[in-house]
Order: C-alpha cells, then sequence, then structure tokens
C-alpha cells in the first residue's frame, strides 16, 4: 500500500508537520478537512460572525478560545499541510467528512449524551489544552458513556475518511500518498483501510 498516516494533534507547530510531511517525500497530500473546512481554516475566528450556538459550535468555539488564550494555533496541523501542499506544487485531496454532515450527525445524537457533553465542556474550560491524554482511554471512555455518540461521530467518520482514502489511493495508482490525521484517527482508519485492501486481493 502506497499510502502513509501521519497522525498529528491540533495545535502541533509548523515546523513539525513540515518535517513529517517532507521526510515521506509524497506527490499527493490527504488532509483531514473537508471542502468548507479548507475554504474557512485561515479566516479569524473572531471575525465570523455567525458562530452556531449548536453543541458542535460551543465545542468548537471552547477549544479555540482556549487555544488563542494559551497562545496555541488550533488547526495549526492542518493549515501547514494546505500550505506545503500549495508552496511545493503537491496535489491534495480532502478526507474529512464534510461538516454539514457533522452537524446532522450531532443532532441525531439523543438528549442525555448531549447534556454529558455539555458537563463535560464546563470541565474542559478549567484544563489546558495542552494537557498530556491517553487517547486511547479517551476512546474508550467515549464508547463507553456515549455509545451512539461515539457510532455518529468516530466510527462513521473514521469510515468516511477511510474511504475517502482509498478513492485517492484507486485513482492514483503507483503514486507516493501522505495523510494528515489527527491521531486519533490514525489506528481505526489504518485497520480500515488494510481490511479493505485484503478483500479486494481475495476477489
Amino acid at each position: 500500500m502506497n499510502v502513509k498516516i501521519i497522525g498529528t494533534n491540533h495545535i502541533m507547530k509548523k515546523e513539525v508537520v513540515e518535517e513529517m510531511i517532507s521526510r515521506e517525500s509524497p506527490e499527493i497530500i490527504g488532509i483531514e478537512l473537508c471542502e468548507f473546512r479548507a475554504s474557512k481554516i485561515f479566516e479569524d475566528a473572531k471575525k465570523v460572525q455567525d458562530k452556531s450556538n449548536s453543541l458542535l459550535g460551543r465545542i468548537t468555539d471552547a477549544i479555540k478560545t482556549k487555544a488563542d488564550k494559551e497562545g496555541l494555533d488550533y488547526g495549526s496541523d492542518m493549515k501547514t499541510a494546505l500550505n506545503y501542499a500549495t508552496e511545493h506544487n503537491i496535489e491534495k485531496v480532502l478526507v474529512d467528512m464534510p461538516i454539514l454532515k457533522i452537524q446532522e450527525l450531532f443532532l441525531k445524537i439523543p438528549q442525555n449524551e448531549q447534556e454529558g457533553f455539555s458537563k463535560e465542556l464546563s470541565d474542559f474550560e478549567n484544563e489546558s489544552i495542552n494537557k498530556e491524554v491517553n487517547e486511547e482511554e479517551v476512546l474508550l471512555q467515549m464508547k463507553e458513556r456515549y455509545p451512539i455518540a461515539f457510532e455518529f461521530l468516530i466510527n462513521m467518520r473514521n469510515l468516511y475518511i477511510s474511504n475517502q482514502i482509498l478513492k485517492a489511493v484507486i485513482d492514483n495508482p503507483g503514486k507516493k500518498i501522505v495523510i494528515v490525521l489527527g491521531s486519533s484517527h490514525v489506528e481505526n482508519v489504518n485497520k480500515l483501510i488494510s481490511n479493505q485492501l485484503n478483500k479486494q486481493e481475495v476477489n
């Protein structure tokens, strides 16, 4: 499989992300964004007037606000990947689920799970965004506490991302593809891609 997934976090320094990408010498760069977010990612969040009061909007706003307070650039990994592709004239592929679809999934989460998210959002506001976390443990806790949200926001999104990556592989035979992806997605997306490619080889 001529594809490499690079796990990042969304406050990673530009120089680190650039080094990770350049080390792989990609011909195509896949980025964990959709078309809409890619078009808006460089805008100043403070100038955006239509902030959503939905749960997704509040979570996103809380993360960005906390990052600003701590002098961090939320989304720096994906911004760097976009810039790197442009500056080096490398083809890019956007692999994430459209934000409107994610918003629709948020609305389908049961009320009790939404209330749980809201309570945890209050706790999050008292912690540093740079705090070390065990992502595997966080995902297991989410699956246990919010099973429907986990299915909608993690499993379905991972499936979408893996399908987009597989499409890029099929459409670009022989080309080296590097995917810049939040580290919490990497393990499951790799498994989904490998399973699908193994099925194709058997058939």
